[in-house]
């Protein structure tokens, strides 16, 4: 828990918000968010953006763009971070969009993740590969998330 603790740390010391849109972590990373006392004092909220549905009619991300991708790409993800931002009013906000697994999704491997990061300062995005079961491919992702974050911040 050393890089949670590390980043909620830094979010408070720099008096900085933070918001999370989510797809194949299903929430994961919101509930790392939340796991340390205080934590309201910087974490907005987070969406569970799991269905494309969900990410155009929650956050406005274009169906053709969603359709095409089945939702999982660097735009996609990078969309639902600046948004996600822009809608919860937070400094800093992440989404992560992927192909879990059993099986790959419009030929997307699994394991295949993309975070972003958006913050006023820098904006990231990353593809990652993951291996594992169903549930190490959302913890990897959600942890990794972290780590993304935490450089981001880097740039405050």
């Amino acid at each position: 828990m050393q890089p949670l603790r590390k980043l909620m740390n830094i979010l408070k010391e720099n008096n900085l918000t933070i918001s999370a849109a989510e797809s194949c972590t299903g929430g994961y990373l919101s509930y790392l968010l939340t796991q340390l006392p205080g934590s309201s004092a910087v974490f907005k909220g987070g969406l569970v953006t799991y269905s494309l549905e969900a990410k155009n009619s929650l956050l406005g991300i274009n169906k053709k763009l969603l359709e095409h991708t089945q939702g999982i790409s660097a735009e996609v993800a990078l969309q639902l971070s600046e948004k996600t931002a822009q809608s919860l009013n937070s400094d800093i906000a992440t989404a992560i969009v992927g192909a879990a697994g059993p099986g790959s999704v419009n030929k997307i491997p699994t394991g295949t993740v993309f975070i972003a990061v958006h913050s006023r300062k820098k904006t990231c995005v990353k593809k990652f590969i993951f291996t594992g079961s169903r549930s190490q491919v959302r913890k990897q992702a959600a942890y990794t998330a972290i780590n993304q974050i935490l450089s981001v911040l880097s740039y405050f």
